[in-house]
């Protein structure tokens, strides 16, 4: 019975194989339509498992079984290519078929919109039709209006379905609609780590996940890398559309398994309702982009809802950035140096070199502020070389003006952008000769943060530096991701004990623990230590007690220009029994 019903469900699909080609010679513009879509589904499922059966079998294959599956891997890319070739250059078989046929598609500003043929109808937004691929849907409208990778309506499509929504709602207010983005947090980092196969894969299984559950109440698109949009046909209440992304956020933050390695993501999300009054589907997605960009500023994993505050704020976002564009030409930042002193003698070892930025109209605008914003807008690394620069040429100035046996050291931040900079250890280099100081002498300090976010590139940029003389500092510890299986690894002379550890050492003695733990685990990786945020005599003598190497804080100095700096160390030094106090 079992092989005669597996029989006759193998008829049917063959019957049903032959009935869809039918329809599609006719339905479509011609044969390419079907040779597309016949061979599309199939290979790329088999591409997948392919890549998935290579991966997992890495370890155990023979050589001639590992080559076989690379050329099986091999094959399928190429009949891909010809399904592509197929797809876009349809015009190849048009004239064999005679002409070429519309099937009822209209076009308007040179733009083709789907008809109503081929298409089947299984959502409304106020009583407007929304178009979603069938089996009967022309390839060349699928090519236009859906992702080809995920399957997903486009942004075209998306943009299309918005001016419905907004349409309906100048005509009936009370008829409430949302738009939601949602962007993969640190996407790039386990595409990168994978490879570019299983982010794909990533972004299908993802795809799904979210299809599933917005089918009941909107629309998914896919509009770029990894950001997908939700139209949310209607809503009652903010808490509504909050209640949805906390639902998003929350499956999104399950386990993917790629690779048979779990893979866990989590997501931010930028709403706009239309009860803002928009008039064209771009102002919405924009508003809803401005509130996806502020929950990723706030560090991601959460929401955020466009409103009147939050356009102010972008609109000052923006000012300060254009600002910002002018300030290095117009002589507006300066540095401040705060010292750093052994805490065996109290006296000062060196300085660590800090960027404030006097703006003509704001004032000292806070780096907290700034920082950021020249991050994303790729103004870094320009500051940054300037900031370099800046430090040797002073630091250079004082080692002459204090000669003492173990020559002053400047510490220089270093953020996550310069150190991908395929030129930064050139640049640095030359800043080095040009200033004339020992490599030895510049201290460049790296957050946890920018070291763990690709750790092995990370490594072999440290160990050029390294190679030039210079010493290295990870910055912050404490408050990053590393992990001890990497610390060990990456090429480190110092650590630097974040602030928010040292600042409850007097009032709570599990963190004065911790420091003292930190610090042991300095000493056994061959790092000396430093640590930040001394304010209090109580701190400063716990520190001393547990013979941390170094401190800085408010305690001893805030930063300061470099003429208080100067004078600071002119006291200090006067208090020395000698100069030779290192």
């Amino acid at each position: 019975m079992e092989t005669q019903k597996h029989a006759t469900d193998h008829s049917e699909q063959q019957q049903s194989s032959w009935q869809m080609a039918n329809e599609l010679l006719h339905n479509s513009d011609d044969i390419t339509s079907l040779v597309s879509y016949e061979l599309r589904a199939p290979l790329t499922s088999i591409r997948a498992a392919l890549g998935l059966l290579l991966t997992g079998m890495m370890g155990t294959l023979s050589p001639k079984g590992h080559r076989m599956l690379e050329i099986a891997l091999s094959n399928t890319d190429r009949l891909m290519r010809v399904v592509e070739t197929l797809e876009y250059d349809s015009e190849l078989f048009s004239n064999a078929n005679g002409a070429s046929h519309t099937n009822g598609t209209s076009h308007t500003n040179g733009t083709a919109l789907p008809s109503n043929e081929g298409i089947e109808r299984v959502n409304t937004v106020g009583g407007e039709d929304l178009a979603q691929p069938s089996r009967k849907t022309p390839i060349k409208h699928k090519r236009i209006y859906y992702d080809r990778l995920t399957g997903l309506p486009n942004r075209t499509l998306f943009m299309s379905w918005l001016r419905q929504a907004i349409a309906r709602t100048q005509q009936t207010p009370d008829q409430v609609f949302a738009v939601l983005i949602v962007a993969l947090d640190r996407f790039q980092v386990v595409s990168d780590s994978l490879g570019r196969m299983a982010g794909e894969q990533l972004l299908v299984a993802i795809a799904q996940q979210l299809s599933t559950y917005v089918e009941s109440f909107g629309v998914l698109t896919r509009l770029q890398e990894n950001e997908f949009a939700i139209l949310i046909h209607q809503v009652e209440t903010r808490d509504e559309i909050f209640a949805i992304a906390t639902e998003i956020q929350g499956r999104l933050s399950h386990p993917f398994t790629l690779y048979q390695q779990e893979i866990f993501l989590t997501a931010s999300l930028g709403i706009a309702s239309s009860q803002q009054g928009y008039e064209s589907p771009e102002d919405i997605l924009h508003d809803a982009a401005t509130a996806l960009h502020r929950a990723q500023g706030r560090g991601g994993n959460c929401y955020e809802m466009f409103d009147a505050q939050v356009r102010s704020e972008a609109i000052s976002r923006f000012q300060l950035e254009t600002d910002l564009r002018m300030a290095l030409e117009r002589q507006e930042f300066q540095l401040h140096y705060q010292p750093v002193l052994s805490l065996s003698n109290d006296q000062v070892v060196g300085f660590e070199a800090l960027l404030r930025w006097f703006h003509p109209k704001e004032g000292l605008v806070s780096p907290a502020k700034f920082i950021p914003i020249a991050e994303e807008a790729g103004l870094i690394h320009p500051i940054g070389l300037w900031v370099l620069r800046q430090a040797c040429e002073q630091l250079c100035r004082w080692q002459q003006e204090f000669p003492l046996e173990l020559p002053l050291t400047m510490n220089v931040n270093l953020s996550a952008q310069q150190l991908s900079q395929p030129r930064l250890i050139e640049q640095v280099s030359a800043i080095l000769r040009e200033t004339a100081i020992a490599p030895n002498t510049l201290k460049l300090e790296i957050t946890e943060t920018s070291i763990m976010s690709s750790p092995e590139a990370a490594i072999t940029v440290l160990e050029q530096l390294q190679a030039c003389g210079i010493q290295l500092c990870v910055d912050d510890f404490g408050t990053g991701y590393s992990s001890l299986s990497y610390l060990h690894r990456f090429p480190l002379d110092t650590l630097k004990i974040d602030r928010s550890f040292v600042s409850r050492i007097d009032s709570e003695g599990e963190q004065l623990e911790i420091v003292q733990a930190i610090v042991k685990l300095a000493w056994n990786l061959g790092m000396n230590v430093v640590v930040e945020g001394v304010e209090t005599l109580k701190q400063y003598a716990q520190l001393k007690a547990l013979r941390c190497d170094y401190a800085q804080g408010y305690f001893f100095s805030k930063p300061v220009n470099a003429e208080a700096a100067a004078l600071f160390l002119k006291q200090k030094l006067a208090m020395a029994p000698s100069h030779r106090s290192h």
